[in-house]
């Protein structure tokens, strides 16, 4: 017990270190995966170096390496103009919109949903100066509103491991659930951080002498890119500003190259073919998927994709590889099942109940959610059996507690969104949603045991 302990706390040295001293936390964590795999675990390098998340790092460099393409070509101007039209002109739609997109590609599989919008997303959040916390939320709470659907890899766990358990499954309360909760604690981001922003525009035009605008914005916007645009501050609101007549949408079509046509194909090839396998049920994998694209691209006009080289977010991979690999020592310890058997020990039914929830939402911010579904929803029947605890309200409550936290940089919606900032936004954007993941490990159990688990008992 004693290895299992300290190297939960050389967890929380890492996390501290790397934020008090601004070192790499992914530098930090490979390290000490290698020191406590090896030296106290007695695990070979192997072993260790098994555990770095290959698939992970192939995801992360297609995504970001196809994104960086596209983006170069001016196609995601286009896109966000197309979409704005939508919306009607209405900038505070545009999180809602990614947030209901978000959550049908999740009720298909929470994987595919930081995957397909988390780049158009954020490159929306650059390019209309929306908070980026705001719009990676989109991504994250959207996800986990659709991501326990029963048609989703997070609901067929949940319930599957729940019914091979002797607990009746119960597929839409877990759902329902899943998408009440995400949606209410989205709607309190986009009040607050709403507000954030109209206060700060307004502070800033009042400033200058400038008419203040309103929030949320009405009337045409200015294209990404016009003048009067580009010189506001990353975390205020865009400025309404009189236009021109919009183009018809042919017009607009017709001035996409064909380079640029193939960028746009390109995207949506990528989130139809992800969907597709998904419903035959082919095994296929994003990252790879993503690559090929890119390689395409690539091979019609090699010197225009050179430098999307560079839009690789190596740092985040890093920082999520070392993570993960020192996550992996740990499980192979017996870290993690330590924790659960520490929870079903608990002599209060209800504490035992937080408790577990609270080690899902602690491990799940550093490791798969599909992983620990798997692994304590088991060892909740124990917890369930000596306090009359309601069956499938405990399994639901520890499900989405594990889901509330994948906004850390250590998951693949948060990885994915982080990459995929602006880069003079990646830094500031990691921090906060480190702050807001790591506040889920916490108000998630809080808020799952309440609602599933009290009125039950």
């Amino acid at each position: 017990m004693g290895i299992q302990i300290l190297s939960l706390l050389v967890l929380g040295a890492i996390i501290l270190i790397g934020t008090w001293k601004t070192i790499h936390i992914g530098i930090l964590a490979l390290v000490a995966a290698f020191g406590v795999g090896v030296l106290l675990a007695g695990q070979s390098i192997k072993d260790v170096m098994s555990g770095f998340p290959v698939s992970l790092l192939i995801l992360l460099v297609g995504i970001t390496y196809l994104f960086a393409i596209v983006r170069d070509s001016g196609v995601i101007d286009w896109i966000v103009q197309k979409t704005l039209a939508l919306v009607g002109g209405h900038v505070f739609a545009i999180p809602w919109v990614f947030f209901f997109l978000a959550a049908i590609l999740g009720s298909m599989g929470s994987s595919l949903t930081s995957l397909a919008l988390a780049p158009i997303a954020m490159i929306f959040a650059g390019k209309h100066k929306l908070h980026p916390l705001l719009m990676a939320l989109t991504i994250v709470l959207g996800g986990g509103a659709g991501g326990f659907a029963p048609t989703s890899l997070f609901g067929i766990i949940a319930n599957g491991v729940a019914a091979d358990n002797g607990i009746e499954p119960q597929p839409w309360l877990l759902f329902g659930a899943a998408f009440g909760i995400n949606l209410a604690l989205f709607a309190a981001a986009f009040v607050a951080l709403g507000l954030r922003n109209r206060e700060k525009t307004a502070t800033t035009a009042g400033d200058h002498g400038g008419a203040v605008p309103t929030w949320p914005l009405r009337g045409p916007l200015s294209a990404p890119g016009a003048t009067g645009s580009s010189g506001a501050q990353p975390d205020r609101a865009p400025t309404a500003v009189a236009t021109a007549e919009p183009e018809r949408a042919d017009d607009v079509v017709s001035k996409l190259s064909r380079y640029q046509l193939v960028c746009l194909f390109a995207v949506a090839a990528l989130m139809g073919l992800v969907i597709l396998f998904m419903f035959l049920d082919i095994e296929s994998d994003v990252g790879v998927l993503a690559l090929a694209l890119a390689l395409i691209i690539s091979m019609l006009d090699p010197t225009r994709t050179r430098e999307a080289v560079k839009g690789i977010d190596w740092s985040t991979i890093l920082l999520v590889g070392g993570i993960l690999t020192y996550v992996s020592v740990m499980q192979r310890m017996g870290t993690v099942e330590l924790l659960g058997h520490a929870a079903e020990s608990v002599g209060s039914p209800l504490l035992a109940a937080f408790a577990l929830c609270l080690v899902a939402a602690f491990v799940s911010a550093f490791a798969s959610t599909t992983g620990i579904l798997g692994a304590l929803i088991p060892l909740a029947v124990p917890v369930i059996a000596i306090g009359g605890l309601p069956g499938f309200g405990l399994i639901a409550a520890i499900a989405i507690s594990s889901n509330l936290v994948d906004s850390t940089p250590f998951s693949s919606p948060g990885a994915t969104c982080i990459a995929n900032a602006e880069p003079g936004q990646r830094a500031k954007l990691t921090k906060l949603m480190l702050a807001w993941g790591f506040t889920m490990i916490i108000a998630g159990p809080i808020i799952t045991v309440t609602a599933f688990v009290v009125p039950g008992m």
